[in-house]
């Protein structure tokens, strides 16, 4: 479970990608039918990953635009399931969602997404690999030059300030627990015993009154560029679209003890046939490796690390799939009694 590994794997991903679409019927005409797609309604990508959009946008949306007269066109998404609700199959319906695994593998297993054909990487089906990334500590610098640590971010009296932390119980508790001292090959066998969900809630408590909250990847780089947090769990690649050039804003990043963790892409179920096959065109092109290797070109660049090999907790996608129920509802109590 514990392991060292890059800033960035998704390279390491990429033989993998196409795996997961080869039940995925690519229509005869493939991407050559810009005639009969020009005048289509636009298909609607919704992400919970909006920092991104622009390097989608180049290596993605646009070329796939241009090689086949189908437009496309982004929605900023909560993550919350009951969007993907069936929407009747009309132009607006979303085609494609975008967004944490676990996320993806909870719409599938609710039947709001469709199922890709099974792999080594992907053996359930559930959705295929867009990007794997980090949730980092991230803090101003202009408060102080090193990075600090998760015990550091409850140490409220060396280092007073608000804590931004999100508004989920997913990668909140993990990170909980690893500043209350639990080495990070023991956190999910904690977190799977009453006593250490028990520990993990114990350790938030102390922090309650300092904590700020997000709920999305734009609202954790919100409170950071806007020094409303003097640190905050931030996603890698929010931290890394915060602009920096008017020398106003310095975040720093430590991505030792981070998550780390994968986004995927899903077809959404219940499109109409036609607009199905035009997303499933879509994903197919997303995923081919020049594609890849374009959108990882196109990233951002953001502030650098420690300049050694960072150490990651990866997050247990499993463990989530069969405990993110019960948590949210005890994380969602301990929210009322903390209001």
């Amino acid at each position: 479970m514990f392991q060292i590994v890059s800033r960035r794997s998704l390279s390491a991903i990429l033989p993998g990608l196409l795996v997961a679409l080869t039940a995925l019927p690519v229509p005869v005409a493939g991407v050559q039918a810009a005639a009969r797609t020009r005048h289509s309604p636009a298909l609607v990508v919704a992400s919970t990953e909006p920092q991104l959009g622009p390097a989608q946008d180049a290596a993605f949306f646009q070329p796939f635009t241009r090689a086949t007269g189908q437009p496309v066109t982004r929605r900023a998404w909560t993550g919350a399931l009951s969007d993907l609700e069936p929407q009747g199959g009309g132009a607006s319906a979303w085609s494609l969602a975008f967004a944490e695994d676990s996320t993806i593998r909870a719409a599938c297993m609710q039947g709001l997404v469709v199922h890709l054909a099974g792999s080594a990487t992907n053996p359930d089906g559930c959705g295929a690999p867009g990007l794997a990334t980090q949730l980092v500590v991230a803090w101003d610098q202009t408060w102080r030059d090193s990075a600090p640590r998760w015990n550091d971010f409850w140490d409220i009296v060396r280092f007073p300030g608000k804590r931004g932390l999100r508004r989920d119980p997913r990668t909140t508790l993990e990170i909980a627990l690893l500043a209350d001292g639990v080495p990070p090959a023991q956190v999910y066998g904690e977190l799977s015993t009453p006593q250490g969900v028990d520990r993990a809630f114990r350790k938030l408590s102390q922090l309650r009154p300092y904590i700020t909250w997000w709920s999305t990847p734009a609202e954790a780089a919100s409170l950071l560029s806007r020094k409303q947090v003097l640190m905050g769990s931030a996603p890698r690649e929010a931290v890394d679209s915060i602009a920096t050039h008017d020398g106003q804003v310095r975040i720093g990043v430590n991505a030792d003890m981070a998550l780390s963790y994968d986004l995927s892409w899903a077809v959404v179920a219940g499109q109409s046939a036609e607009r199905l096959g035009r997303s499933r065109d879509l994903l197919h092109f997303i995923v081919q490796p020049d594609r890849q290797g374009a959108f990882v070109a196109a990233m951002p660049a953001g502030p650098s690390g420690s300049g050694h090999p960072a150490a990651l907790l990866p997050m247990d996608v499993q463990f989530w799939q069969v405990n993110y129920a019960p948590l949210s509802r005890r994380f969602a109590l301990w929210l009322r009694k903390a209001g």
